[in-house]
C-alpha cells in the first residue's frame, strides 16, 4: 500500500484496561459508523479492527485482532491510525463520502479540495481556484459517482 493511497483517521491514545483496548480519537465523519472490521494502517503494517465501541461521553476504544493485552497494545499509544482510499464507498453519509479522501482532488476544471472543516453537524470543503472560498458538503452542491467528487452547483459560488 503507497502512502498516496492512505488517510488519517486518527490517533491512538491511551491503553484502556488489560485486554487490549486502547482509546481512538477519529475523525468525527466516522464516528456515526461501527468500525468494527475495519483494516487499518499503524506504522506501515496493517492491522483489523477487531471491536469498536463507545465509552463515556465521545470517546471511543479499539480493540485490534490478536493484540490481547496491555503490554502488547501500550507502544501504539499516539500513533496515528490511516485508512485505506480502497475503503471510500464504505463510509456514505447523505450520498457522499468521507472529505478527507479528495483533499488536492480536482472537484472541476477550475477548483481543487484544499481542505475541509465541522461547524456544528455540518461539513465545509474549503475550495482554490484563484482563491479561496468555502461551501458547503452536501449533495446541493456536490455529486459523488463512480469515485468521482464533483461540484455540480456553481452558481452558489462564484
Amino acid at each position: 500500500m503507497t502512502k498516496k493511497n492512505l488517510f488519517p483517521l486518527g490517533v491512538l491514545g491511551k491503553p484502556h484496561a488489560l485486554n487490549g483496548y486502547i482509546y481512538l480519537n477519529h475523525d468525527v465523519y466516522f464516528r456515526k459508523f461501527n468500525l468494527s472490521g475495519l483494516d487499518v494502517f499503524i506504522n506501515d503494517e496493517e492491522y483489523k479492527i477487531e471491536d469498536f465501541k463507545t465509552h463515556l461521553k465521545n470517546r471511543y476504544l479499539v480493540k485490534f485482532k490478536d493484540l490481547d493485552s496491555i503490554n502488547e497494545i501500550v507502544n501504539f499509544r499516539d500513533q496515528d491510525v490511516l485508512i485505506s482510499l480502497s475503503e471510500i464507498n464504505n463510509f456514505i453519509s447523505n450520498n457522499l463520502p468521507w472529505p478527507g479522501f479528495f483533499v488536492g482532488s480536482q472537484v472541476n476544471t477550475e477548483f481543487y479540495v484544499q481542505n475541509y472543516f465541522y461547524a456544528e453537524e455540518l461539513i465545509y470543503l474549503t475550495l482554490k481556484k484563484d482563491s479561496e472560498i468555502i461551501i458547503p458538503y452536501n449533495s446541493d452542491f456536490f455529486e459523488y459517482k463512480e469515485n468521482i467528487l464533483t461540484l455540480i452547483n456553481l452558481d452558489l459560488v462564484q
